[in-house]
C-alpha cells in the first residue's frame, strides 16, 4: 500500500489533470476536500462523478484511478464509490490516451513538496521526511517513535554539543569546527549506517544557522539527497529542525525547495513538513 503522503499527492494530481478538461463538470467540493485533508472523500466523490456524469477520462488516468481505488481494504465506511469500485471502473467513459508525455502527469512536480500544518501521526508513517520548526511538545514523541519503532532515535542540541562544559553554565556558544563536523556526520551516520534507518532531532538550530550559516545551509541543502538515498535502500529516515525563528524557517524552506535534484519525473517528491509557529 502507498503511504499517506503519496496517496494525497496522487489524488490531487489526478483531480487537477481531469479538471483541466472537464469544463466545470467536476465540483469545487473536490478541491475543498483535499484542502481540508479529506483525500479519501475527494477520491470517492471523483469516482462517482466520473462514472455517473460520464466525464471523459484517458486510459492512463483510468489506470491511476484503479490504483487509488484498489489501494483500500474494503469496506471503507461511508465511501460508497470506493466500496463499489468494480462497477465504477466498468462505468467509466474512457477516451483515447493523450500524448505519451501525459502518462507521467501523475508524478510530475517539484522534487520537494511542503506540507503546511501537517498531522504529526501521519508524518511518522512516511518513509522519509524533513520536519521544519518541530514544536516543543513533539520533541519526545519524535525521538521515542524512531527509538522504539524504527532503529535509531537521537536528539542533539547543536548549540551545546559539549554538554558537560556548556549545559552547566547555560551558555550559547559558537560551535567549534569539531562540533560542526560531529553534528553533520551524526545526521549522515543515522541515515546511511543504521540497518533500518531512524530519525534525528536537531535542537537550537537557529544558533547554528545564525553563527555558522555556511555549514548549516550545506547540511540543509544535502538533506533531500540523503532522504532519496535512504528511500532507495528501503530505509526510514527523518530529520527534524527545531527552535527556529520565522525568518530562518523561510530561509530553510527556500534552500530545501531550491535543491537541484534532477529527478526522474516519476520519482515521488521528498515531503517537507512545516509546522505552524507556536
Amino acid at each position: 500500500m502507498m503511504d499517506d503522503i503519496e496517496f494525497m499527492d496522487r489524488v490531487e494530481a489526478l483531480i487537477q489533470a481531469i479538471t483541466k478538461r472537464s469544463s466545470g463538470k467536476l465540483g469545487s467540493s473536490l478541491s475543498e476536500d483535499t484542502h481540508a485533508g479529506e483525500h479519501t472523500l475527494a477520491l470517492d466523490s471523483l469516482a462517482w462523478s466520473l462514472a455517473h456524469e460520464k466525464i471523459p477520462i484517458s486510459r492512463a488516468e483510468s489506470a491511476e484511478l484503479r490504483e487509488l481505488l484498489y489501494d483500500h481494504e474494503l469496506p471503507v465506511p461511508y465511501m460508497h464509490s470506493i466500496n463499489d469500485r468494480d462497477n465504477i471502473m466498468s462505468s467509466l467513459n474512457i477516451i483515447d490516451d493523450e500524448p505519451a508525455k501525459d502518462e507521467a502527469e501523475f508524478y510530475v512536480g517539484p522534487p520537494i513538496v511542503v506540507h503546511e500544518k501537517p498531522d504529526f501521526a501521519r508524518t511518522l508513517r512516511t518513509q522519509v521526511g524533513v520536519h521544519v520548526d518541530l514544536p516543543v511538545s513533539l520533541y519526545d514523541p519524535f525521538v521515542d517513535h524512531f527509538t522504539t519503532d524504527v532503529g535509531v532515535g537521537a536528539e542533539v542540541n547543536v548549540a551545546r554539543t559539549n554538554p558537560d562544559q556548556y549545559m552547566r553554565t547555560g551558555k550559547i556558544h559558537k560551535p567549534s569546527a569539531e562540533e560542526i563536523l560531529f553534528t553533520s556526520e551524526l545526521v549522515r551516520l543515522v541515515g546511511s549506517s543504521s540497518i533500518w534507518g531512524g530519525g534525528i532531532l536537531l535542537r537550537s538550530f537557529e544558533q547554528w544557522w545564525v553563527k555558522d550559516r555556511i555549514e548549516a545551509e550545506s547540511l540543509v541543502s544535502d538533506l533531500p539527497r540523503m532522504m532519496l538515498s535512504a528511500r532507495a535502500t528501503s530505509k526510514t529516515f527523518h530529520v527534524a529542525l527545531a527552535d527556529l525563528s520565522q525568518s530562518t524557517v523561510d530561509q530553510v524552506l527556500a534552500v530545501l525547495t531550491g535543491a537541484d535534484l534532477n529527478l526522474d519525473p516519476r520519482t515521488p517528491p521528498v515531503p517537507v513538513f512545516k509546522y505552524p509557529p507556536m
